[in-house]
């Protein structure tokens, strides 16, 4: 059988486990993490800046075999990610809408002093990134965090970034808080054609980026604003607004909607953006407006 660059690390090394080592190799020393292995061949070959067809010339010419004793060593700890130092790791447990107790708080603090991490830091994602863990201690902090790890990469449901909103904030127009964990509940992680953000936002202020992510909720006065094909990094999108004043028991419904358009329509890789941008609006203004009803 002969790989090609749209398929997930994990199927190759399933298919052939001495891949590993080849994939090691050339700089992939991510194959331990479960975020990771979910990408494809193509999509691991550039966040490593690597040529993907050097690479994938590289893991169809490595005989059947076993992972080797060293490459298994080698593997990130599960949950993990490298760091600069290439040798110590950062994990982010998932804090959903960004809420977190005292208790957490200094469950937090402590495991990461008795694991001398290097910093604690908060993320854009409302997350707490651990930084700086040695490989073997990551399993045990995992153990003793009790908390599951953010999906901080991948082709998934990334972050809901979510705001106060009105439960405590004095601009805040809607309810967000219960929205947003709702949400994060029913999508995080979800494996999607290209990584996902969403972002539940209480007034037109828009702290969470509703406007700039892939699919965002606007509190108004009169419901929520739903907008669609947001992204940052370097070719920026400007989300488009897909549906105005939505109400509460709505939501759900739509967000439904929008999620299993792209999940049927996109190409591998193709943010709901460049979906947008690729085949127009209508299609999926329609699909959403009868989930609406």
């Amino acid at each position: 059988m002969r790989f090609t660059l749209e398929m997930k690390l994990k199927d190759i090394m399933a298919t052939n486990p001495k891949t590993a080592e080849a994939m090691q190799e050339l700089g992939l020393h991510c194959l331990g993490c479960s975020f990771s292995v979910n990408e494809t061949l193509a999509n691991a070959a550039q966040m490593h800046n690597l040529d993907p067809n050097i690479l994938l010339e590289k893991v169809n010419s490595v005989e059947q075999g076993e992972m080797s004793l060293e490459a298994a060593a080698k593997a990130q700890p599960p949950g993990s990610i490298l760091q600069m130092d290439k040798k110590t790791y950062s994990i982010a447990p998932h804090i959903p809408a960004g809420v977190v107790t005292p208790e957490i708080l200094r469950k937090i603090a402590d495991v990461s002093e008795k694991y001398h991490a290097q910093a604690l830091k908060v993320t854009s994602a409302q997350r707490i990134a651990i930084v700086g863990l040695k490989p073997e201690d990551v399993p045990k902090v995992w153990e003793e965090l009790g908390m599951d790890p953010g999906h901080a990469v991948g082709l998934c449901v990334r972050s809901v970034k979510v705001c106060p909103g009105d439960t405590f904030c004095k601009r805040g127009l809607q309810e967000t808080l219960a929205l947003g964990m709702e949400i994060d509940k029913l999508y995080h992680g979800m494996e999607l054609p290209s990584k996902f953000k969403i972002g539940v936002a209480g007034c037109p202020n828009k702290c969470t980026d509703a406007a700039s992510v892939d699919l965002g909720l606007m509190g108004t006065s009169k419901g929520y604003h739903l907008y669609v094909g947001g992204n940052g990094g370097v070719k920026p999108r400007q989300g488009n607004i897909l549906l105005e004043n939505l109400q509460r028991e709505q939501i759900l419904p739509v967000v439904d909607a929008v999620v299993s358009f792209y999940k049927e329509n996109a190409k591998p890789q193709e943010r709901i953006g460049r979906l947008i941008d690729r085949i127009g609006i209508d299609g999926l203004h329609e699909f959403a407006e009868k989930a609406r009803h």
